[in-house]
């Protein structure tokens, strides 16, 4: 007797979420509200290693395909000011270095690298003289995820 009341109990139990409705009859998402939606995303992805030269980093990153590709930042990105499009974030014992790209609108808005401040990581590199990296005229980020 007691495994049929047991047995009735949990069928009645299974059975409720499937007869709920829903109160909202537009297709509107449950978290927008109308005043939470943000037209700010972003990206984030592994880095396998940070080169430097002169003028600028150049970053070995991976894609979704598990793919290494390779992004120019320019150094002067990182001077101070309202228009600021490089920020350095230091890198929590345990994780992996990575990127994140922040796009405003759909647009590049800045990069955000989260690494060990200490050159001694083995993430940072230093480009052979002979590579030559032309910084000038970047604007925006192109990054492949």
């Amino acid at each position: 007797m007691k495994k049929i009341i047991i047995a009735a109990l949990l069928a009645v139990c299974m059975a409720i979420p499937a007869l709920a409705q829903s109160n909202s009859s537009d297709s509107t998402p449950i978290w927008n509200h109308g005043d939470n939606v943000s037209d700010i995303t972003y990206h984030s992805t592994p880095v396998y290693s940070i080169m430097q030269t002169k003028d600028a980093y150049v970053v070995f990153y991976q894609t979704q395909g598990l793919k290494v590709e390779k992004t120019i930042i320019p150094k002067d990105w990182q001077k101070a000011g309202e228009d600021k499009k490089l920020y350095f974030r230091n890198k929590a014992p345990g994780l992996d270095t990575y990127m994140t790209v922040v796009y405003k609108g759909g647009s590049f808005h800045r990069v955000i690298l989260t690494v060990n401040p200490s050159k001694l990581d083995p993430v940072w590199d230093v480009a052979p003289s002979y590579a030559q990296v032309d910084a000038s005229g970047i604007d925006t980020l192109e990054v492949k995820f």
